[in-house]
């Protein structure tokens, strides 16, 4: 695995205001913490994190001003619901012969034999995955190769082989990808509308009995 390293700088100045202004210059403002050690807060440069981010690399070297360098793992990122702008990230500490806790990627390979003959329809229901290893022996994704599935199929985290370096906290039997029939799935979506209408319904009826109950005490 490539080492990678991280500049960052250390921020004195905390609050609301002064991180959107770090925002603004094309700072993002950060978090370190470890064990056993104090919490440290950073400011991180918004370009070189998000190209970080498209490496999926799971462990790298923060480097900070005076030439330290520490071993972590991106804990948490906080994103902006609506414009997913960066807003926050922690980096948390680790040790390599420690174990930790990371969520992963999923990713599927290959094209299933139940899409490309049966015209069946490809689902991936889990695309991240809890697991717990020591930090070198964790991969930086999964990979499934789904070419096998017929139509009816389904790959679980069951069959995956981690040559035990690595589990999973995620439930091992949860789905992580299904090979469907076009109209089950189809059937499936008009259902999932059907029931947030009604659902939506109940609200509006649950809401206009409210507002009358409110107007009868008034009055």
């Amino acid at each position: 695995m490539p080492e990678v390293n991280l500049s960052v700088e250390l921020r004195e100045d905390t609050g609301k205001q002064k991180a959107k202004a770090l925002r603004r210059n094309g700072q993002i403002p950060a978090t370190y913490y470890a064990h056993d050690q104090k919490t440290i807060s950073l400011s991180v440069d918004t370009y070189s994190l998000r190209r970080l981010l498209q490496k999926e690399i799971n462990i790298l070297n923060i480097a900070f001003p005076d030439g330290e360098k520490k071993k972590t793992i991106i804990r948490d990122l906080q994103r902006d619901p609506v414009t997913d702008e960066l807003l926050h990230v922690d980096f948390m500490g680790i040790k390599l012969d420690e174990k930790i806790k990371m969520t992963i990627p999923v990713i599927l390979t290959g094209t299933p034999t139940g899409v490309k003959v049966q015209g069946g329809i490809l689902e991936h229901p889990l695309r991240e995955v809890e697991v717990e290893g020591l930090p070198l022996d964790i991969p930086e994704h999964i990979e499934v190769d789904v070419t096998e599935l017929e139509i009816g199929g389904v790959k679980t985290l069951e069959e995956i082989e981690t040559k035990g370096k690595y589990r999973f906290l995620t439930d091992p039997t949860h789905p992580v990808a299904i090979v469907a029939q076009a109209k089950v799935v189809k059937a499936l979506e008009e259902e999932e509308e059907g029931l947030a209408e009604e659902l939506e319904e109940a609200a509006a009826e649950q809401e206009g009995e409210k507002g009358e109950k409110e107007e009868k005490e008034e009055s």
